[in-house]
């Protein structure tokens, strides 16, 4: 049992690593290591015929440290609060607009295409950070494995269109910037944010917790909506 958490560990650390370099050569988001180390650890799964519980118990400390790692992101925010707080109703209003119509987009596409109930209610709390919107998805009914899904191609989708989206709105002021970072793309959009400037990281910083908490208000708010609304449908 020891010499399997620490094969998984290396294993982690070590498809980590390679992708990083891999990023280096090729700097897109298709050769990002949040895609090609989780793709290849999938890989070494299958061929290696591993159950994904194993490897999530062998490596539960490392998904516990992402707590570590978001209060980290404490500092910089701490820092830019000034410029954040001359804001505070543009910040408010941005986040809880997007925040009610990433859910209404949610739900209205799962419907449209034709997925279960599970995956209506699931896909609710898909456009916070998966820490939180896991509990969340739980809380309400829904699939965590499921949420997590819908969670990840959001983020990946986010970073993707952020560049298009600010060129073609032609976006200039850091907090903007960084709000449709952290709202559209939560923990992988506040990296991305970071890189363009510590406003911008802040921002998005603020806008994956306070847009985490919004979302919860509007999650337990329009369930007894959507429900009925899903069973007419």
């Amino acid at each position: 049992m020891i010499l399997w958490k620490t094969c998984s560990v290396v294993l982690t650390i070590l498809f980590f690593y390679m992708a990083k370099r891999i990023n280096k050569k090729r700097p897109s988001l298709l050769f990002s290591p949040a895609v090609l180390a989780p793709a290849a650890m999938i890989v070494f799964l299958l061929l290696a015929g591993i159950p994904y519980a194993a490897y999530s118990e062998a490596t539960s400390w490392i998904s516990e440290l992402m707590g570590v790692v978001t209060v980290a992101f404490a500092v910089p925010l701490y820092r830019n609060w000034s410029i954040l707080m001359a804001h505070k109703r543009m910040i408010l209003q941005s986040l809880a607009a997007g925040s009610l119509i990433a859910i209404i987009a949610g739900v209205s596409t799962a419907m449209l295409v034709g997925l279960g109930k599970a995956a209506v209610i699931s896909v609710i709390p898909r456009s916070i950070t998966l820490p939180i919107a896991l509990s969340v998805s739980d809380a309400i009914g829904g699939m965590p494995a499921m949420t997590a899904v819908f969670g990840m191609l959001t983020s990946f989708a986010g970073v993707f269109l952020a560049p298009w989206i600010i060129k073609k709105m032609k976006l200039r002021h850091p907090v903007s910037i960084g709000l449709m970072y952290g709202m559209g793309a939560h923990m992988l959009g506040m990296v991305k944010a970071f890189e363009r400037g510590d406003t911008e990281g802040s921002s998005a910083t603020l806008a994956v917790i306070a847009g985490a908490m919004i979302t919860v208000v509007w999650a337990f708010t329009l369930l007894p909506l959507i429900l009925p609304w899903r069973a007419v449908s």
